[in-house]
């Protein structure tokens, strides 16, 4: 039988907060070279809505497969399904 301590693990990562998502998305783009900051992301119904530059989101769009990947790495960031 697994401790209590060891079902909680799995949720040691989690974030509640709509602030705190955004912050975690922003540092994927960066780490991805494409400057976002947290006031260009919104959130709804499982999918980041990123307010920028053509050209910007000429880039995400050619690295969107892997931000996605980051993203679904990430346990609060689980249910994102599309990035537009």
């Amino acid at each position: 039988m697994l401790q209590l301590g060891q079902l909680l693990e799995r949720f040691k990562g989690l974030t509640n907060t709509e602030k705190e998502k955004k912050q975690i998305i922003v540092e994927i783009f960066k780490k991805n070279n494409i400057p976002i900051n947290i006031n260009q992301i919104n959130i709804s119904k499982n999918t980041i809505f990123i307010k920028t530059q053509p050209i910007i989101r000429t880039e995400i769009m050619l690295k969107k497969e892997e931000i996605f990947k980051e993203i679904q790495k990430t346990p609060s960031l689980l249910n994102i399904l599309y990035i537009i």
